[in-house]
This record gives structure tokens, C-alpha cells and sequence, in this order.
């Protein structure tokens, strides 16, 4: 009787923990902890990399030349932005 009663409880507990995001009025905000200049740097790390693998593209020709100076030169742009941030 008491193992029931136990066993019954512990539903009744899991239960209203999944089923309560149900009730909620209000989803709650998603806080990004990460400071500006730490998703700066993380983006401007990105940027080299597709910068290296556009190069390495390019020199097994997988690239026009066109579309190469075209995407380089959006690729710097970015960086060139990222890294005025990060000086100030």
C-alpha cells in the first residue's frame, strides 16, 4: 500500500514537471551570456577559416576567378568590420 501510494506521488510529481511549460503564459527570454567581443572574435576566427578554404578552393580550381575576388573581398569587408569593432 505504501509502495502504491510512493509510486503515485512520484507520477504525480514528473507529471506536473512535463506539463507545465503547458501552462506557462509567458515563454521565458533566452539570455545570451556571451559579451559582444567574445562572438566578435569567434565570428572573426570563422571568417579566416572560410577564407583559407576559399583560397585552397581556388588553387584546385573548384573557383572561378571571378566568383574567387568576389567572395575574398566580401570575406575581408567582414573582417575588416569585425576588426574595427574590436579596436574601439
Amino acid at each position: 500500500m505504501i509502495s502504491m501510494l510512493v509510486s503515485f506521488l512520484i507520477f504525480c510529481v514528473v507529471a506536473a514537471f512535463v506539463i507545465q511549460p503547458l501552462f506557462l503564459e509567458q515563454i521565458p527570454e533566452i539570455v545570451d551570456t556571451e559579451s559582444s567581443s567574445a562572438v566578435l572574435k569567434q565570428r572573426k576566427k570563422i571568417l579566416y577559416r572560410q577564407i583559407k578554404e576559399l583560397d585552397m578552393d581556388y588553387h584546385l580550381g573548384n573557383i572561378q576567378d571571378e566568383d574567387y575576388r568576389h567572395a575574398r573581398d566580401d570575406l575581408k569587408k567582414e573582417v575588416s568590420a569585425i576588426l574595427m569593432l574590436l579596436n574601439k
